[in-house]
């Protein structure tokens, strides 16, 4: 027992070390968006923004856009089958400018996922050389169009996806929210990533994918994922299968979002989609899940039952200080790159608990085929169709 518990440690430790090392590479690997500001020419873009009962959020988004500085562009919205104000807060705001086009969202066929559907409509009403997708969710500085499409033509590339300044309101999206910057940041080494082959080192976030069109229409656009609820990792490994240019990009200055408000919503939105990120393989999944939980909890578990006066070996308190400590310098490098609270340097200690919470809510919910976005039932495969 007393190997087992000192392997245990070490590992834990270990994990921290080489996740550590790998935010501080990404650190100097991860450009801002802003940083590409030269336009040798000035492609047609079009702004796609699928929206369905987001009235909420859409006027803050789609007035951002509209103010972008970049000569020539479009906005799309698509109003999916809104019951709130969406579509009339849509349509005054395009009598008033008209580089704004309200599409009427389709009646969602079977078997298909309802912002996916959108966004396929999207792209076939698009007339721009790129496009970029932005969620309802977000606002965007004046220069965000300009500096992606800046990037795109600079690196030459098929797909750039930013990872916005992430906004929380309450201590519920403290807890959660910053999950998905943690995988990236943490997990991914992204000189890797965009220095070798394989696809599934890709990745991106839907708040922000500009795509040339005629690489996403290559690829099979959203069609060609109709039913995988992971939209934009799904997209951005199949760009790079196609061994096409991706990259991401840090759009901290240039992009905002408040994805969710309060913590009840933050669970209903992780659940939806956590588990189709594992390709719904029950056994990766609860064992990613199971050792997240041990590397953050078990050290604070163990420090915990040391206060209460349980019998802990010192190696074992020893080794528990230095896995807390990593965390904080952990989470609090996250916290410095991505403008999050300070306070996210220890709020980890509940977090990760209610992320792995959240993980296997994902999948039961999966697996009894209950999971619902925007009322709606989602029905989502495993890979992406064959053309």
């Amino acid at each position: 027992m007393r190997t087992f518990w000192a392997s245990q440690q070490w590992t834990v430790i270990g994990f921290l070390v080489v996740t550590i090392l790998i935010e501080v590479s990404n650190w100097f690997v991860l450009r801002h968006l802003e940083e590409s500001a030269v336009l040798p020419r000035v492609p047609r873009v079009s702004v796609l923004v699928p929206a369905r009962n987001e009235d909420r959020a859409i006027e803050r988004c789609v007035t951002s856009l509209l103010s972008q500085d970049y000569p020539d562009f479009e906005v799309l919205v698509l109003d999916d089958g809104s019951t709130d104000c969406t579509g009339a807060i849509l349509r005054r705001l395009a009598a008033a400018d008209g580089r704004l086009r309200v599409l009427e969202g389709q009646s969602l066929p079977v078997g298909r996922i309802g912002k996916h559907w959108a966004c396929q409509q999207l792209l076939e009403h698009a007339n721009g050389e790129y496009v970029l997708y932005v969620d309802a969710d977000t606002w965007h500085h004046p220069t965000a169009v300009r500096n992606g499409v800046a990037a795109m033509l600079a690196g030459q590339l098929d797909l750039l996806s930013a990872i916005p300044r992430e906004i929380v309101g309450t201590f519920g999206e403290l807890l959660t929210v910053p999950m998905p910057v943690w995988s990236f940041f943490a997990l991914l080494p992204m000189w890797l990533a965009f220095h070798t082959k394989t696809p599934l080192l890709a990745s991106a976030i839907g708040q922000y994918m500009m795509f040339r069109k005629a690489s996403l229409r290559q690829v099979g656009g959203f069609e060609r994922i109709r039913s995988n609820a992971v939209d934009d990792l799904s997209l951005a490994r199949l760009i790079k299968a196609s061994r096409m240019r991706w990259r991401l990009a840090d759009g901290t200055e240039r992009v905002y979002c408040r994805m969710y408000h309060g913590l009840r919503e933050c669970v209903q939105g992780f659940s939806r989609n956590l588990y189709a990120v594992f390709y719904h393989n029950p056994l990766l999944f609860t064992f990613v899940w199971l050792f997240v939980f041990m590397v953050y909890s078990a050290p604070v578990a163990v420090l915990l039952a040391a206060v209460c006066g349980y019998a802990i070996p010192p190696e074992g308190i020893v080794t528990a200080l230095g896995a807390v400590a990593l965390s904080v310098l952990q989470w609090s490098i996250i916290a410095a790159r991505f403008r999050f609270s300070w306070g996210l340097s220890v709020s980890w200690i509940l977090g990760q608990p209610v992320c792995v919470f959240i993980a296997f809510r994902s999948m039961l919910r999966s697996l009894t085929r209950r999971t619902t976005w925007k009322d709606r039932v989602m029905r989502s495969s495993q890979r992406p169709r064959n053309r």
